[in-house]
């Protein structure tokens, strides 16, 4: 059971840390809309990556979850697109 918790624990601190770059990157690149519509894309990227890592070791990778990531890190790069390049 620990070593379950242990295991999810350190899997959404990574998460957390991909997002939280992520976002710290977004703020300080604000003047900078090109860096910062790439700062999203990377983390829409590490995000994709993450999320087929973490399934794959929990053994329940499949496709519909590959295509769930991509499509929410694709939502989210048109979305904030939309907001650098107004």
């Amino acid at each position: 059971m620990l070593k379950d918790i242990h295991f999810h624990l350190t899997h959404y601190f990574f998460l957390l840390s991909i997002l939280s770059l992520g976002i710290i990157s977004y703020f300080f690149l604000s003047p900078y809309p090109e860096k910062q519509y790439a700062a999203v894309i990377i983390t829409a990227i590490l995000y994709i990556i993450w999320g087929i890592a973490h399934h794959l070791l929990e053994g329940d990778l499949h496709i519909k979850i590959v295509v769930e990531y991509i499509l929410i890190a694709l939502l989210s790069i048109m979305l904030l697109r939309g907001v650098i390049f107004r």
